[in-house]
């Protein structure tokens, strides 16, 4: 590991090869594959073109710069690697393009840019080029190589794609934010001419990996040390945010601001902090094809072109093509269903900035953003339930009688739990003691639920909300969540269905959008139909949806199509 110092966010060709190995996660095995490649190469005296696609901040300059030093500490006697500026603003021409190459290699070339036709100084700048590398390879490191192409005219593409045909000695290894129009379009010179790697984002486990790996460079001690409190909202925040390495980064250094319990706070200001993108993404677009993504990150599921069509007015042919575009510049993605496609933005965060600007938008993101917290928190049953190891000597009577109910569920003595508690309903006027009251009532609705005593389950979930009424409302929901994580353990879906209709029917519309992730996944238990997860949410809603039909069935068969 690194001695702790500056880990630099947007600049890692500037960090040591030490730190960099230190920081990759999720990339190694694709690292170990093109340094191989680049060694085959290198042998067989073949060039190879590569094309790393991936969002900002998907690790793409991070993997060419730890790229770069192993070829250029490895395999220095057979391949010379040349890293051009991750911006390059004046290359206009293929000539242009040579000239960086020779440049970076510390070549003079004031005699072959003094030629008076470009089509020379292009043909010499690749000799030079050749002669100046002897027997060895030379790899070109270009990155965001679609601004480049969007800087030169087709022919001059077409001239630099002629030189890297026909020249053995030039390999180049490029990135891009997506496929983009100069590598996918049939009629362009490049298509077809990369071979193509994307950058998946990094899992929940991964993400955790490298925030731990980030505090190590940064020396944070206090937030290694006290990872543990940290866990369940980073937990939270990955479905909401997902796996992009460079937000992941951001999201440690708020976290480490707010504090473990600062979960909603990093993320609206995670999400605050991309408002200059967003909104130069929107001033980029021409009018249809602003207005079509408006429209899908504003709705909230997943639309078809169709759908896009109603919302927008727009006609559906025109509607089609612009989706297309929109796909191809990777702003939204396509979920095929034979007879129909639905389609999303494919940045979540994008999705979530943009439903803030709407009240309605920002009561649903508020409403999971309260269920992933509480739903990743640890339950406090236990610490409930355990309440009659400790006695009745010496408590108030009050808390005598609930250790007794207690007593009473953790002996199977349903009966005389259900007698207890409803002895002592609307008796407490301690907070504490409610707070118990009512985690005793749903653990009591469970058992009875689960053991087929549906009329009183249903009573003890209304004795429960009725009485909770008094409590604070962000501790009934964490109450609800844990009595649903363990109704949903048990699997029988129409217990759980029950619970929820029982449960929404009592606290109305602000418990519906609560525990909109466990009525979608009751109803693609109960229907047996995948594609719910494509026409009834949102990726940000996805994720979770997917682990709590994989707790009811105990199996992965409903979550395949993901």
């Amino acid at each position: 590991m690194p001695a702790p110092g500056r880990c630099y966010r947007y600049f890692p060709a500037a960090q040591d090869r030490e730190t960099l190995e230190h920081l990759l996660v999720g990339r190694q095995e694709l690292l170990e594959s093109l340094f191989n490649e680049a060694d085959r190469a290198s042998v067989s005296k073949t060039p190879r073109f590569f094309l790393l696609v991936g969002p900002r901040g998907a690790g793409k300059s991070h993997l060419m710069s730890l790229l770069h030093h192993r070829i250029r500490d490895e395999l220095s006697d057979r391949v010379i690697p040349v890293r051009l500026a991750g911006e390059e603003y004046s290359i206009f021409r293929a000539s242009d393009f040579f000239l960086r190459v020779l440049a970076e290699m510390e070549v003079e070339t004031r005699d072959v840019a003094a030629l008076n036709e470009d089509s020379l100084v292009r043909e010499a700048a690749v000799e030079r080029i050749a002669a100046s590398a002897g027997e060895r390879q030379v790899v070109v490191f270009v990155e965001n190589i679609h601004e480049i192409f969007g800087q030169m005219d087709r022919r001059e593409v077409r001239a630099l794609r002629s030189v890297l045909q026909r020249t053995d000695d030039l390999s180049v290894i490029a990135s891009a934010p997506s496929l983009f129009p100069g590598v996918l379009d049939h009629e362009e010179p490049f298509y077809n001419f990369f071979r193509v790697f994307h950058l998946r984002e990094l899992d929940c486990a991964e993400s955790k990996d490298l925030m731990r790996r980030v505090a190590e460079v940064d020396g944070n001690t206090a937030f290694i040390e006290n990872f543990s409190d940290y866990e369940s909202g980073i937990e939270a925040l990955w479905h909401l945010v997902g796996g992009n390495p460079r937000l992941v980064v951001r999201l440690y250094e708020i976290l480490s601001q707010c504090g473990a319990g600062g979960t909603a706070e990093a993320f609206f200001r995670l999400a605050d902090e991309q408002t200059s993108y967003y909104q130069e993404v929107f001033q980029r677009l021409p009018g249809q094809r602003r207005l079509i993504l408006d429209t899908i990150l504003t709705a909230k599921t997943p639309l078809t072109p169709k759908d896009v069509a109603e919302c927008a007015r727009l006609n559906l042919a025109t509607v089609n093509a612009q989706l297309r575009r929109l796909e191809a510049d990777g702003y939204v993605v396509s979920h095929p269903m034979k007879k129909r496609t639905t389609y999303e933005a494919r940045d979540r965060l994008f999705s979530l900035w943009r439903a803030m600007q709407k009240s309605a938008g920002r009561d649903r993101v508020f409403a999971l953003i309260e269920f992933l917290r509480d739903w990743y928190s640890p339950e406090e049953r236990a610490a409930v339930l355990d309440m009659e190891r400790r006695g009745s000597s010496g408590v108030a009577e009050g808390e005598s009688r609930m250790i007794a109910i207690a007593s009473y569920i953790a002996a199977g003595k349903r009966s005389d739990a259900l007698v207890a508690i409803e002895s002592v309903e609307g008796r407490f006027t301690d907070p504490d003691q409610l707070t118990q009251f009512v985690h005793l009532s749903l653990a009591l609705a469970g058992e009875e639920l689960q053991e087929g005593n549906r009329t009183n389950g249903l009573r003890l979930i209304t004795l429960a909300y009725t009485q909770g009424d008094r409590l604070e409302p962000d501790l009934v929901k964490k109450m609800t969540v844990d009595f649903l994580k363990r109704l949903i353990g048990g699997g029988e879906v129409s217990v759980i269905k029950g619970a929820v209709n029982e449960i929404i029917r009592l606290k109305g519309t602000e418990f519906r959008r609560f525990l909109k992730p466990v009525a979608d996944a009751v109803e693609i238990v109960e229907t047996n139909d995948t594609k719910l997860y494509y026409t009834r949410m949102q990726p940000e809603e996805r994720g979770i949806v997917v682990g709590i039909v994989r707790r009811i069935t105990g199996s992965e068969e409903l979550v395949l199509g993901l």
